[in-house]
């Protein structure tokens, strides 16, 4: 047993401890529920920056989007327009509704510089004599040519897309 003139100093010291104790944690629940409010601000603060980073690049992200339907649709128009020149003008050469006619060297055909003599000078002096393709030769050399700007247009267009894509 403890004697009494001990216990009340010892109960008034654990009085004092219990009370110090409730007023500390009521102390220390205040701080913690003001940190907890400065905290939940903070994450406040992050969603609404990053709501708003989000929201900018969608928006660069639609403008993208915008830029290079433009450029396709653009870039699709000239490839057909390409094609269809090149099909149209092929279709008349197989017709024999148009010629095509290439520059020949009369030294490489003598009997042509034979056959053709020494003539009057032509508006073209030194260009040499002319000769017709045949209607098949000459389709099929227009739609290699056609080819190469049809590979051309598409080239440009994928580099068109790449420059816009990586601004």
């Amino acid at each position: 047993m403890i004697p009494a003139a001990v216990r009340l100093p010892l109960l008034a010291l654990l009085v004092g401890i219990a009370i110090g104790w409730a007023v500390n944690g009521w102390r220390m629940g205040v701080e913690l529920s003001d940190l907890r409010a400065g905290h939940a601000q903070q994450l406040e603060r992050n969603a609404a920056a990053q709501a708003a980073a989000i929201a900018e690049q969608q928006q660069i992200r639609a403008q993208l989007v915008q830029q290079l339907a433009a450029i396709d649709q653009q870039r699709y128009q000239e490839l057909t327009h390409a094609q269809t020149t090149t099909d149209a003008l092929a279709a008349d050469l197989a017709a024999a509704r148009q010629r095509l006619r290439v520059r020949i060297d009369p030294a490489s055909c003598p009997s042509l510089s034979a056959a053709t003599g020494t003539g009057a000078a032509g508006l073209d002096d030194g260009a040499g004599a002319r000769a017709d393709l045949h209607p098949s030769a000459a389709a099929g050399v227009v739609r290699v040519t056609g080819r190469a700007d049809q590979c051309r247009a598409r080239l440009t267009a994928l580099q068109e897309w790449v420059r816009a894509a990586n601004r």
